[in-house]
């Protein structure tokens, strides 16, 4: 995918969270870059790439994730080990879309 067509994914996506009056993406995120860029990634993933009828289980999976990481973030003695579990974690799920032509 060349940049301008990935750009037009980004802000198509954008778009249409704010449209639908979901949050504003600040708000969502984990504050820690490792997590942050792999949610982003993810979600741009399973919105242009995978199809309808599998982006309900791809987005129940994010949506919790987010709130693991998130509660993880807020604890002092977990959040120094986050990038880590994000990495490690973000693998595993990063596989699993693959067979829809996801690389991140």
């Amino acid at each position: 995918m060349t940049f301008i067509r990935t750009f037009a994914a980004v802000a198509a996506l954008v778009a249409g969270l704010h449209a639908a009056g979901a949050p504003a993406l600040a708000q969502e995120e984990i504050g820690i870059p490792e997590c942050d860029r792999f949610i982003t990634s993810y979600e741009v993933c399973v919105t242009t790439k995978v199809p309808a009828t599998h982006r309900v289980s791809f987005s129940q999976q994010v949506a919790q994730l987010r709130t693991t990481w998130r509660s993880l973030a807020q604890d002092p003695q977990t959040r120094l080990q986050l990038e880590a579990i994000c990495r490690t974690q973000g693998e595993q799920m990063r596989r699993g879309l693959e067979p829809f032509g996801c690389a991140f």
